[in-house]
């Protein structure tokens, strides 16, 4: 059995900077921390973790609160907090709520439990400000969606300015009969995405046409996505291009037009919104926003460590996105 010595052997540091980075002591610094949790996870070492724990009163348990664990969004976001997190040694706790804001409230109790040290939250609604009493009381942090007012440390996108880039794209290819197929969620992504798709329009003088905006379900789901997409397409004067708030609806878009005789991208552009891995498994592969989903899972507990350890943590964290152009749209 390892023992912290063999540990400070293998990171080549002393037992004592071992000991303060197992106890979270701020004088060390990040590279000097990665090392000696990868020399423990080489060695298999098993420091005495509960009497730890005990004194210090934290369990080294993160929540991490999502509402629909198969959502391939979430997938890469996870797999950013699971690897920063093993790496200051904290393990991760998946409380799934299906949406529902009741099962968000008894997820958190684990909080003042103290089943857990801080949480994440993946999809709080912009009406949800109760969220600020938790806030003010216990180490959260918000990732990607937040409510519309109250200060909580939060990470996310610019999401206004990536749809007005998607936008400024699809006017640019000479389309001026453009959709959106939106949600009926309540996040503040979605009514950013959509003021940014109306405004985009009345900037260059385009006329807002309300038959043109439908929505799918919160979920974003393919059905919904394909059911919104048919809707628009069967109109008179159908629409040229669609902007969907999401990849899985632009699949369901894609799949839609397919169906109705309409070739993407000649006859019809879908732009969708995320990259998820599904927008390159079948072509048209789809334009789309990509977001960087890994590193706002990293930088969300990067947040919440601060939060944890010395109640300090930057209130608004803007990652930058990226408009990847693709098979599914073109010129008019």
């Amino acid at each position: 059995m390892a023992t912290i010595e063999d540990v400070a052997k293998e990171a080549k540091v002393s037992v004592a900077t071992v000991s303060r980075v197992l106890n979270n002591k701020k004088a060390v610094k990040e590279e000097t921390c990665k090392r000696v949790y990868r020399a423990i996870d080489k060695l298999s070492f098993e420091p005495n973790m509960s009497a730890r724990n005990l004194r210090r009163n934290e369990t080294r348990v993160i929540l991490i609160v999502t509402p629909n664990i198969t959502n391939p969004y979430y997938a890469h976001i996870l797999a950013g907090i699971g690897d920063c997190a093993q790496e200051a040694g904290y393990s991760a706790l998946i409380h799934n709520t299906s949406g529902n804001e009741k099962r968000v409230k008894a997820g958190l109790d684990m909080l003042k439990k103290k089943r857990a040290d801080g949480a994440i939250l993946f999809a709080s609604n912009m009406d949800s400000m109760w969220i600020k009493e938790y806030a003010d009381e216990y180490p959260i942090v918000l990732c990607s969606e937040y409510p519309a007012k109250g200060h909580v440390p939060r990470v996310s996108i610019d999401n206004y300015k990536a749809a007005q880039d998607v936008m400024e794209y699809i006017i640019g290819m000479g389309h001026i009969r453009i959709a959106t197929i939106s949600s009926s969620n309540k996040y503040i992504s979605t009514a950013l995405r959509l003021r940014a798709y109306k405004e985009s329009l009345l900037w260059h003088n385009i006329e807002v046409h309300e038959d043109y905006i439908v929505y799918a379900d919160a979920d974003y789901s393919f059905m919904s996505g394909k059911e919104a997409a048919t809707k628009i397409l069967k109109q008179k004067n159908r629409p040229t291009a669609i902007f969907c708030i999401s990849d899985t609806i632009a699949l369901g878009a894609i799949t839609a037009a397919k169906e109705l005789g309409i070739d993407v991208p000649s006859g019809l552009s879908v732009i969708g919104f995320d990259d998820v891995d599904d927008t390159t498994m079948f072509h048209p592969y789809i334009t789309t926003i990509a977001q960087p989903c890994y590193d706002l899972g990293r930088q969300a507990f990067r947040i919440l460590y601060n939060c944890m350890n010395d109640g300090k943590a930057d209130e608004v964290t803007v990652l930058p996105h990226k408009f990847i152009i693709r098979e599914s749209s073109g010129s008019i």
